[in-house]
């Protein structure tokens, strides 16, 4: 126990024990950053545990690539959690990888090149995002292709099929981005506790919530790309199931899980029923839909997943 003391008509102080200060090395003059818990207590953390210091830095060296294949790697390095990114590949695998930045990519730019490299650095500031805003604009997009679809099975205006399918990459960047927030909370207390997260553990189920989200764009963007081809529409009553299915799944994962879950799982149940596995299986759209539908499944999984992890945190 400690007792606050008042410094000068406007600071208060309280001092840290010695043997602490010198095991994590702080010493006159050193930095330290102050977080507030959701509860109101105050965690001191030295520049080492917060995650202060220079950017993170990677060199991606690819001489025989593709410029898919140093899109992944990029992809994959970002991620991570890096800041700078060096790229050696062939010139037009660098070409590629510089037209795909933007719409791959959330706050990526070229800060350098030549000599048959580019060098990106990431601009992304982590303590000003919110999983569960990322998160939320990933069901709103899912929402628009699924309202797309309904349009499009009453007008057959084709140009919907087209946005659908080019929404779909909005979908990948913000998943890339919400991968890339998890990895730097799980390295940084600092804003892992400012997010309202008392462990790392509790990030997890958001990613493959995340994960799911990501999947049911593509499954959207299949069904889009189905339709272009052949003279076929999902009825509008498949495609109000999807979107309740997504309702659903979204409300079972940030409230109580029980009715939403019983109810989806009614709802697939019926779907299913109705048509017979036979159907299902041997239409591509229908199995589509059930694909969708598991899906969702797989979100209210993420909420059982993370009801569990907190469980096992409380004392």
């Amino acid at each position: 126990m400690r007792r606050v003391q008042a410094v000068g008509y406007s600071t208060l102080s309280v001092s840290i024990p010695k043997r602490w200060a010198e095991r994590v090395g702080l010493r006159k003059g050193s930095t330290v950053t102050m977080v507030e818990l959701p509860g109101g207590a105050l965690l001191l953390l030295p520049e080492a545990l917060a995650g202060a210091g220079g950017a993170s830095r990677a060199r991606l060296e690819l001489p025989g690539a593709t410029g898919s294949e140093v899109i992944q790697g990029v992809i994959a390095l970002y991620e991570a959690g890096y800041d700078v990114i060096e790229v050696a590949a062939p010139p037009g695998a660098l070409e590629e990888l510089r037209r795909s930045l933007g719409r791959r990519l959330v706050g990526v730019e070229v800060f350098a090149e030549g000599g048959g490299q580019l060098v990106l650095r990431v601009m992304v500031d982590h303590s000003s995002l919110s999983a569960r805003a990322i998160l939320g604009r990933m069901v709103e997009l899912v929402e628009r292709a699924l309202g797309e679809l309904r349009g499009y099975a009453a007008d057959g205006d084709r140009e919907r099929l087209r946005r659908v399918v080019e929404g779909d990459d909005e979908l990948d960047r913000l998943y890339f981005l919400l991968a890339r927030q998890v990895i730097v909370c799980l390295r940084r207390s600092d804003l892992l506790y400012a997010s309202g997260f008392s462990s790392g553990l509790e990030l997890l189920p958001l990613l493959h919530y995340g994960k799911a989200l990501e999947r049911m764009g593509d499954t959207l963007t299949q069904a889009a790309m189905y339709m272009a081809h052949f003279p076929r529409a999902l009825s509008a009553e498949h495609v109000e199931i999807m979107l309740r299915a997504l309702r659903l799944a979204d409300g079972a994962f940030w409230g109580d899980p029980m009715a939403p879950a019983r109810e989806l799982m009614l709802l697939r149940g019926s779907f299913l029923g109705a048509l017979g596995p036979r159907d299902v299986l041997g239409d591509p759209l229908l199995s589509l839909v059930a694909n969708f539908l598991a899906l969702c499944l797989d979100a209210v999984d993420s909420r059982v997943e993370l009801e569990a992890v907190r469980r096992s945190l409380r004392p």
